[in-house]
């Protein structure tokens, strides 16, 4: 029988060692997920205090909506995690309030509440934006920019506040470099089948409904979740994947184990670490697409070279604790528009999303300021070498200056990400069409998975790891 490897133990790559362990009549008699670290789920990382507060390293929250939403939520029916589940509903004032920061002002972020209603930055009503996009002639185009994207469908201040915030939120880039296509593929999609984004999302509604095949999927449903998480954090979904191997016999995991060198030869491949040699019959890389190239030998340089066109953005991230609650404002939080010329990309109220991870006694509340991103080192310096305390006191300034806290808080965190979100620059999708025509032209036995290539959310993630499996495995 067949031997399968997992190169990564992010969310990505457990998700991967996950599905092909459930296979049913699996061609993979073995697999052996290779992480390099000692920290299973990558980005992923709650850090849990015995207070009861936690702040996460990493992504925070997930959407139930399309079919990677769903997916994910039969993930965690399927771990046994419904009583951990913390869910959002729309009606919630971490969903019905999002801000922007202009002018030393946090705005509200047009909604559909609000269709006829004009307030800044846009001034003009939503209603008006979404009928003049309706009449706009569409202009075919292979590729562009998110900002001249939206200045040509909505208008130069909805590109310079909504697509410039929402490209910060999202990938921690610039919406003048990052793609169209590739970042928002549903709305570009829309715009140049259809010639309208409203009139193809409303075209392409019913198609993406998606199947439901979880009783928790159906919940969120009926209840109308806007965004969910888990109690101890999302980090307790990346633990109850480790803890369901130890469980099953057909996945091993080595942990401190970095793989040095991949080559292929006659239908296989071989993989070298620090201490042993494996050979496989398939090889799921959940590795980001610089980190692939690199151990790749040099016969697949062609391959290589295509990867590493792939750039990346360094996320600094302040968790700030105070007692009470200091922010009289409700809501998920607020970005801001880079034209603001601000030390921090975005503010998000933690406690307000989702207070059941505050301390157990409910006197403090947490924050978490975003930082640097494509603006990083412009910024901040050399991220290997600068010191935490100028993100901390960049964080308690901003506090001050547009919040209006004087407080000191009572407990911090700091932490830098470095290269952890892939940015999808225009052209993005040639990357990933050329690297798997590669494969695909040279036969190898490798799937290329993960946030470089297809979608960033944790969702993304885990779907596209599941797809790669039952594609790799002949699954229909």
């Amino acid at each position: 029988m067949a031997t399968a490897v997992v190169l990564g133990g992010g969310v990505t790559g457990l998700s991967a060692a996950y599905y092909l362990g459930k296979l049913q009549a699996s061609p993979f008699s073995k697999v052996i997920l290779l992480e390099a670290s000692s920290h299973l789920g990558g980005w992923i990382k709650s850090i849990r205090h015995e207070d009861g507060a936690v702040f996460e390293m990493g992504p925070r929250s997930m959407r139930p909506v399309f079919n990677s939403g769903n997916n994910a939520l039969e993930l965690v029916e399927e771990l046994g995690l419904q009583d951990k589940v913390l869910s959002v509903t729309r009606e919630h004032a971490a969903v019905k309030n999002k801000f922007i920061y202009v002018d030393g002002k946090l705005l509200t972020l047009p909604t559909p509440r609000d269709i006829f209603r004009s307030r800044p930055p846009l001034n003009q009503t939503l209603a008006s934006l979404l009928y003049n996009e309706w009449r706009t002639k569409s202009i075919p185009v292979e590729d562009e920019t998110a900002h001249d994207f939206i200045s040509r469908r909505f208008g130069t201040q909805a590109a310079k506040y909504l697509a410039d915030a929402m490209c910060q939120g999202v990938f921690a880039g610039k919406s003048t470099l990052l793609s169209a296509r590739s970042c928002f593929p549903d709305v570009f999609k829309a715009e140049q089948e259809h010639g309208s984004v409203i009139k193809g999302m409303m075209k392409n509604s019913k198609k993406r409904r998606a199947a439901i095949k979880s009783h928790l999927g159906l919940l969120a449903k009926r209840e109308r979740w806007a965004m969910w998480s888990l109690l101890g954090g999302l980090q307790t979904l990346t633990d109850s994947i480790e803890s369901h191997f130890q469980e099953t016999e057909t996945v091993t995991v080595q942990c401190n184990e970095p793989c040095l060198k991949l080559e292929f030869l006659n239908g296989k491949a071989k993989l070298e670490t620090t201490s042993f040699s494996i050979e496989a019959d398939h090889v799921f890389s959940a590795l980001p697409a610089k980190d692939i190239a690199r151990i790749l030998p040099g016969n697949e340089s062609n391959l290589s070279n295509i990867l590493r066109k792939v750039p990346y953005s360094t996320v600094g991230l302040v968790h700030l604790e105070y007692e009470g609650d200091p922010v009289k404002t409700k809501g998920f939080g607020y970005l801001v528009p880079s034209c603001e010329k601000s030390r921090v990309m975005g503010v998000t109220f933690d406690s307000c999303c989702f207070p059941q991870l505050d301390r157990r006694d409910g006197k403090f509340s947490r924050f978490t300021c975003m930082m640097g991103g494509a603006w990083f080192e412009e910024l901040f310096g050399n991220p290997d070498t600068v010191d935490s305390e100028v993100l901390l006191n960049a964080a308690t300034d901003t506090f001050r200056s547009h919040l209006g806290v004087i407080d000191k808080p009572v407990r911090t965190h700091v932490t830098i990400s470095k290269n952890c979100i892939p940015q999808y620059v225009v052209g993005h999708h040639k990357i990933v069409t050329d690297s798997l025509q590669y494969v695909r032209d040279n036969k190898l036995p490798l799937s290329l998975l993960g946030a470089s290539y297809s979608g960033v959310s944790v969702n993304d993630c885990i779907y596209n790891a599941r797809q790669a499996v039952e594609s790799a495995a002949h699954v229909s």
